[in-house]
């Protein structure tokens, strides 16, 4: 704020009272609040609001119109209790959202800090003062030593007829709303990683699993090969196909079991625990499903992705930051006033205390900066144009990204469908193979043709599930679901979220 300078004339009026010297600044502030009044009129002329231009469509073109909205515990519905309980601990222990809380934190001291510009600032001073002039007593009768000391409150205040301390408030909400979409965004990404890396450790232990038990298999078959080799009824290069098939089975198993670490590693540190705390992550030994998915519409898409919420605020804030800068071309006006008690003593005599009143008005307007007005002008433009496109690209991408995770999901659910059936034929043909040459109809080759056939059928099948799993999550990361049921109670801005621009 301007400081007043302390040798205007209207800063001391000795012997009158203070509603004397509010008459005397009566026609100063009529005339500045002329002023400023139209310095507003013309500052909201001048000054647009931003808004998105994007055209919703009424659905998804991947999907059937749906009037459900997505479920917001979206993680329940794979019906998995250890899941439950690793978002649960996630939502509460997280390091990243405790991060982005402090964030919200200072987002919200600023908006505070903004605020108050609009009110009177009240202080109290004390003051004292001994001048000696060292002549003597004849010459201190012209220039006397003086001893002052009093105290009073000292008040000050910029009244903002030209909006642009409501602005610079209005912007520091916007942000403080921005952060708090930031926490509900960071929820978001924590909760769909906890997900992700859960059914991947899932996946990662239900392969090595049946390439445990395929290579188990292959080991008693290269059992019987060796055997019948023994008695002459299988040749050496027999022997060692067996070999090499029960070898590469068993090979694939430690990549599997350093994936499944891995995962358990980054779900340990999402719950803020630590990697070495990660053995006690156990998955549920049931088959997890991935659910049918609720879609809803995409005007509410946007309502429930923390990323654009965010964006929407930020265009608001770039909004307000813009009636900001527009109004550093008019005038800003400022009042000041003092008031307390002093005591004076002139040449060792004591004249008593006496009660002062001061009151100072000040009326600034820039003239000549350098083309600095203009310049703070320019910014605040460029902001909210580029806030603006931010905002666009951000619903643009959140469409997107729903009609991909759609597409990939059911291409998915397809090609799942198909690997389970061709494991079903997979099993039945290496039963039959396996009874033929027991019975000697068959030499080894087609036997281990159809092991072959059953492993990469089970291992694509069980990826397939996997992947399923992993695309129900992104969909329902793109829906942008799930924070609301971690809501804290209502906070200071949350008020204002009505207040939020249509995003259509």
């Amino acid at each position: 704020m301007l400081r007043l300078p302390p040798s205007l004339p209207l800063t001391r009026y000795a012997g009158q009272t203070p509603l004397q010297h509010a008459e005397r600044l009566f026609d100063v502030i009529v005339g500045a609040a002329l002023a400023a009044s139209i310095a507003l009129v013309l500052t909201g002329c001048a000054t647009e609001v931003a808004k998105p231009s994007v055209n919703l469509p009424a659905g998804f073109a991947a999907s059937t119109a749906s009037e459900m909205e997505p479920e917001a515990a979206w993680w329940e519905t794979f019906k998995d209790p250890v899941l439950t309980d690793l978002v649960r601990r996630a939502m509460h222990e997280n390091r990243d959202i405790k991060i982005a809380a402090e964030r919200v934190r200072t987002a919200r001291a600023g908006e505070t800090i903004s605020r108050s510009w609009l009110f009177p600032s009240i202080g109290m001073s004390a003051f004292g003062s001994d001048r000696s002039s060292g002549y003597s007593t004849a010459k201190k009768q012209g220039y006397p030593d003086t001893e002052t000391v009093g105290a009073g409150l000292d008040v000050s205040w910029e009244l903002d007829l030209s909006g642009r301390l409501r602005a610079g408030a209005a912007a520091a909400e916007a942000e403080a709303l921005a952060a708090e979409d930031g926490v509900r965004g960071v929820r978001l990404l924590v909760m769909s990683d906890i997900a992700s890396n859960y059914f991947t450790l899932v996946g990662a232990l239900r392969q090595a699993e049946t390439l445990r038990a395929i290579s188990t298999a292959q080991d008693e078959t290269l059992r019987l090969v060796n055997a019948r080799h023994r008695v002459g009824l299988a040749t050496s290069f027999d022997v060692e196909r067996a070999q090499t098939d029960a070898a590469s089975a068993r090979a694939q198993i430690p990549p599997l079991e350093t994936l499944a670490a891995v995962s358990r590693h980054r779900i340990a540190v999402l719950i803020g625990d630590q990697a070495f705390n990660a053995t006690s992550i156990q998955p549920s030994r049931g088959n997890a499903v991935a659910p049918e998915v609720r879609k809803g519409q995409p005007a509410t898409l946007l309502q429930r992705r923390p990323d654009v919420l965010a964006l929407m605020a930020q265009l608001d804030a770039a909004n307000a930051r813009r009636k900001q800068a527009a109004a550093e071309w008019f005038p800003r006006l400022f009042l000041g006033a003092s008031y307390g008690r002093q005591g004076l003593e002139l040449n060792g005599l004591d004249l008593g205390a006496a009660r002062f009143t001061n009151v100072a008005g000040l009326l600034a307007m820039p003239i000549f900066n350098a083309g600095r007005t203009r310049a703070i002008n320019e910014v605040a433009e460029s902001g909210q144009r580029e806030a603006l496109l931010r905002a666009e690209d951000g619903i643009v991408r959140a469409l997107e990204d729903v009609e991909n995770a759609l597409v990939t999901q059911t291409q998915e659910r397809q090609r799942a469908q198909s690997l389970q059936s061709a494991t079903e034929s997979a099993e039945a043909a290496l039963s039959h193979a396996q009874s033929l040459y027991d019975r000697g109809q068959i030499d080894l080759l087609p036997l281990l043709d159809a092991q072959r056939a059953r492993l990469a059928v089970r291992l694509n099948a069980n990826d397939s599930n996997t992947r399923l799993l992993l695309d129900s999550v992104q969909l329902y990361k793109a829906l942008g679901g799930g924070w609301q049921v971690f809501e804290q109670p209502a906070t200071p801005t949350a008020a204002t979220k009505a207040d939020r621009p249509s995003l259509s």
